[in-house]
């Protein structure tokens, strides 16, 4: 048998997720394997910012409640099998090869292994795996898009979730917000039972996703109508005539739009009789943390590590900064990928920092070059990676100031591993 990294190695490394056949395949592929995503029921989330840490809530809650839960996000931090998770446990590279194997078994005769892309099969073997793994429930995040991402291979998911709706992966999904919240919306499906849409969203995003909602005949719950009040690590929440109130333990402005959109979809399932009560949401609002989202790894310079890689994000993280870190001198290492807008990224940094240090990402095919950013930023420090540029900036920050590393999760993955 092969080997996992045998395996990784020979698999077809092409980016094909937008491409309108490819999820008719998949869906014939799952056909052959008798459709192994419907022996559990599927939370489907869809977004361009917010899907990891609203999943990450919405997952952990399932957990303290006593089910068995499979979770599917992506990107991975330091192992690429952190993406198929079932309660916390990355599956085994025994079991990914199994899987894998399995499932060529069983191809219809006119597909090859080979035309199937390497995320197309982490999305076949998740499927299979969380069936054979027998959960109760997946939490299942998009990895680009939704009508044509790989993901979306499945039927009718119990609940469709869509975060934030931003401008990002345009040369896939369309140049307009209208064009990405079509392609978000492809996740609503007949037979849905509920769709939960992030607040503060564009009225555009917004109008395509109820128009969706309505031609599907699926019910629409919007998170504007959750209200939040927030004090330090301390927030009070009112979901229809439930109060709630507890610590929080995510840091960042942006990730109380993610908290009202999770306690949504918690409301339901608890009226649904799928959670007894919230409590298990409140634990896990205490604990939650999420690599490389407002992750504070040292105090003495507080050092913050956060895979914003698009101009949405990084207009959070400004707000984020000036709001809750308001007053102290900021040292920022960031890095992007080239396909992104980092121009504006990079604007939006250089309003708020008092140094910054450039670098360039481990992804060789997709990174910015350390030298075009410098041109971009003449006042900045150049860095060959992400290691040495944090080094940098401990010599350059005072024991009071904030370091602040982004641009890209690649970036953040360097620190992790």
């Amino acid at each position: 048998m092969l080997t996992y990294e045998e395996l990784r190695g020979q698999m077809n490394q092409a980016m094909l997720g937008g491409q309108d056949d490819r999820v008719a395949l998949l869906r014939r592929v799952l056909d052959a394997l008798d459709r192994p995503d419907h022996r559990f029921k599927i939370i489907h989330i869809a977004g361009t910012n917010g899907k990891g840490s609203t999943g990450s809530m919405i997952e952990q809650t399932l957990q303290r409640a006593g089910l068995r839960v499979g979770y599917f996000s992506s990107p991975a931090m330091v192992d690429q099998r952190e993406q198929v998770r079932v309660n916390d446990e990355m599956i085994a590279k025994e079991d990914f090869v199994r899987t894998y194997e399995q499932i060529r078994r069983q191809l219809p005769a006119d597909i090859q292994p080979q035309q199937i892309s390497v995320f197309e099969w982490w999305t076949l073997i998740m499927l299979q795996y969380f069936a054979d793994q027998q959960v109760d429930w997946a939490v299942i995040e998009c990895g680009l898009g939704g009508q044509d991402d790989a993901t979306n291979a499945i039927d009718a998911p119990v609940a469709a979730v869509i975060t934030h709706v931003a401008l990002d992966h345009t040369r896939i999904l369309g140049p307009t917000i209208r064009d990405i919240a079509s392609a978000k919306a492809g996740i609503i499906k007949a037979g849905t039972q509920v769709t939960v849409l992030a607040p503060n969203q564009d009225e555009e995003a917004k109008r395509i996703i109820q128009q969706r909602c309505r031609q599907a005949a699926v019910p629409l719950l919007l998170a504007d109508g959750i209200t939040l009040e927030a004090q330090s690590d301390t927030v009070r929440l009112q979901v229809g005539a439930t109060r709630l109130f507890g610590r929080f333990n995510l840091l960042g402005t942006f990730q109380h739009d993610n908290l009202r959109t999770a306690v949504l979809l918690i409301a339901w399932l608890v009226r649904q009789g799928v959670l007894a009560d919230f409590r298990p949401f409140m634990a896990t609002m205490a604990t939650i943390a999420i690599p490389g989202r407002m992750q504070v790894i040292a105090h003495r310079p507080l050092t913050i590590l956060d895979g914003a890689h698009n101009p949405d994000a990084a207009k959070r993280l400004v707000e984020t900064i000036r709001k809750g870190l308001a007053g102290r001198r900021l040292v920022m290492v960031v890095g992007f990928l080239a396909d992104k807008d980092w121009h504006q990224m990079a604007r939006l940094y250089r309003q708020v920092a008092a140094q910054i240090i450039v670098t360039s990402p481990d992804n060789h095919q997709r990174a910015l070059p350390t030298a075009t950013l410098q041109e971009f930023i003449p006042e900045a420090r150049a860095a060959t990676d992400a290691h040495q540029g944090l080094r940098l900036a401990q010599e350059l920050a005072g024991p009071d100031d904030v370091i602040l590393v982004t641009g890209s999760f690649y970036l953040i993955k360097e620190l992790e591993s």
